[in-house]
């Protein structure tokens, strides 16, 4: 594969998979992409699997970078730590489950769907700590761990209220295609700015009040 090359291989394409972790390549492509090659060759019949792990490496270093970003560590008494490892290793499970929802929803929306299970648990937690009791339907006080995946309606439902407690002149909107895994700006692509048809320096300022906003959400919660 050269570097002219526009497109990437296909998800069982295992010769080319294995040259571009060889030659350190994975960068170039999007982590949705590398998410369906992990899934179609783990534990693939007749198929090495160093390189899938070496995938599978890479994969969960982006993750772990995407959540260190979404979950506050001024929030936790820990710093967070547990929670970020706590919702990175339910994703890794669903990465390498055929079945798993999840997986699929990585495959698809990869920054958007480690958002959602942020959110999540950050729900859980914050309602165990007894910042938000609105926030989960837990008579208890704690969440059974059987139910750790809540549904789709729950969850649009948790991020609808937050977008609506978000103030100001286009906040909500930029905030909302944040969410979704849009940039500011980009020279590949959609983005916040092009979709909005505002400057980047205007996408960068209302993401930044809206993440304001939820910081003294939650320090007031």
């Amino acid at each position: 594969m050269s570097d002219a090359d526009d497109e990437p291989p296909l998800p069982d394409d295992h010769r080319t998979w294995r040259r571009i972790v060889q030659e350190g390549q994975l960068a170039r492509f999007p982590e949705g992409v590398i998410v369906s090659a992990i899934r179609t060759n783990y534990r693939r019949e007749g198929i090495e699997q160093n390189f899938v792990r070496e995938l599978i490496v890479f994969i969960s270093d982006r993750m772990l970078s995407i959540l260190r970003g979404e979950i506050s560590a001024k929030t936790f008494p820990d710093g967070g730590r547990d929670l970020v490892e706590a919702v990175h290793d339910a994703m890794l499970k669903a990465l390498l489950s055929p079945t798993a929802a999840d997986g699929e929803g990585l495959r698809k929306w990869f920054k958007s769907t480690l958002r959602n299970r942020a959110i999540d648990h950050v729900r859980k937690e914050l309602k165990k700590m007894k910042l938000m009791p609105d926030m989960v339907d837990d008579p208890g006080g704690m969440v059974d761990p059987r139910t750790e995946n809540f549904s789709e309606a729950e969850q649009e439902a948790d991020v609808q209220r937050i977008l609506n407690c978000l103030r100001g002149k286009g906040v909500r909107d930029v905030f909302e295609l944040h969410m979704q895994g849009y940039r500011c700006s980009s020279i590949k692509g959609e983005s916040i700015s092009s979709i909005l048809g505002i400057d980047p320096d205007t996408a960068s300022k209302r993401l930044a009040s809206a993440k304001q906003q939820l910081e003294k959400m939650i320090g007031k919660s």
